[in-house]
């Protein structure tokens, strides 16, 4: 029953008649989905214990609770000079020690705005989705009428033996409305190429974010793993150090200012270098995989012969003639429907449009070819 029930769902999902495709569902669907769980995750504190924990030499939990408070708002620091020297020699944690005089030194203020910034950047991966439904309004569902895989699967088959009817009402949709779909295309490219401008200004933000130290930080982290652990200096500890310094100034019983220089375990950071380096991660892959299909939709935009051969791929190889009527007296949006309409159809059935499409084409007089290589603007 639990795996006749799985597979019920997995096929709503898979066979619902969409016009985006698997790099587009991996910005809104599957990267949202990462961040949120992320921004989660780095706010579970009970699960590492306090946020952070300062050392300041004052038996008072008033005073200690005062100190954290402080540390955690106003941020830590680490000397740079102490980065990479022998633990336990030179310093007793990475970047902890005394500062010299002017010895420059890292500020680490970001940990408390983790979170926010995680939502933030969820966000921004499902807002090309967003602009794309708001744009879309519904129109593919209503032209797939009952043709999509999905009608065709159980027991009923009043949809497959009335198919003529929506083969009729399909072609004549089509062709009474040839070339009026240009903004509903040129949308969902835009959208398209969101996508990656989206991932591309996350990774460049977060560079920013973490004190340009991101677009290197997956490649030092996995370059020193197979280093000796004891000679090795850990990435992770430079741009999320789990010991900092920091400086805490109060009056003392005589009213004198009193500077105390006190260490910090800022627990929070063990969950932070996790995150951010499964992030790089997805950041680059995705990246790449969005890249790559984008050249495959300028493929697509540019070469009429690459959207032909498209268009054959998803019917029986006898219909090349119709492909090639198909094409002939078809612009580049009236291609993108009919192809998105192919991906959702069964073969056989899209065959059958097909060819009754180019019929109705062929015996039409009210149609004239369009210009294939015109693109216009949003």
């Amino acid at each position: 029953m639990v795996f006749k029930a799985i597979s019920t769902i997995k096929i709503k999902v898979e066979v619902k008649p969409v016009v985006d495709n698997t790099i587009f569902r991996l910005h809104y669907r599957y990267t949202y989905t990462i961040y949120m769980v992320c921004m989660l995750l780095c706010t579970l504190y009970d699960a590492i214990g306090d946020k952070i924990n300062c050392i300041s030499g004052i038996d008072s939990d008033a005073f200690n609770d005062v100190v954290n408070n402080y540390c955690f708002i106003m941020g830590t620091f680490t000397v740079d000079r102490l980065h990479g020297v022998k633990m336990g020699v030179d310093a007793p944690h990475p970047g902890v020690g005394p500062q010299q005089s002017e010895e420059p030194i890292t500020f680490h203020t970001y940990y408390q705005w983790v979170p926010f910034v995680l939502f933030v950047q969820g966000v921004m991966f499902y807002v090309p989705h967003w602009l794309w439904k708001s744009r879309e309004g519904g129109l593919f569902k209503q032209v797939i009428q009952d043709l999509s895989v999905r009608d065709y699967l159980g027991h009923n088959l009043d949809n497959y033996f009335n198919r003529e009817k929506g083969f009729e009402a399909l072609s004549k949709y089509i062709n009474h409305h040839m070339d009026s779909h240009k903004n509903w295309a040129y949308s969902f490219f835009f959208c398209e190429f969101l996508n990656l401008a989206v991932v591309i200004s996350t990774l460049f933000f977060t560079d920013w974010f973490l004190g340009d130290e991101f677009l290197t930080y997956g490649v030092k982290v996995f370059g020193m793993i197979g280093m000796d652990p004891e000679n090795r200096t850990d990435p992770m500890s430079y741009v999320f150090p789990r010991m900092a310094k920091c400086t805490f100034r109060s009056f003392g019983a005589s009213g004198t200012i009193q500077i105390r220089d006190v260490m910090c375990l800022i627990a929070t950071n063990i969950i932070n270098e996790k995150i951010y380096v499964f992030l790089w991660v997805w950041l680059v892959l995705l990246t790449t995989a969005t890249s790559m299909y984008l050249v495959f939709r300028l493929l697509t935009l540019l070469v009429p012969a690459f959207r032909r051969f498209l268009l054959q791929l998803l019917v029986k190889p006898q219909m090349q003639a119709d492909v090639a009527t198909v094409m002939q007296q078809t612009s580049l949006s009236d291609w993108f429907l009919i192809y998105n309409l192919g991906r959702n159809m069964e073969t056989n059935v899209f065959s059958e449009f097909i060819h009754y499409f180019a019929g109705d084409l062929s015996n039409s007089t009210d149609t004239l070819p369009m210009d294939e290589d015109k693109i216009m603007p949003l």
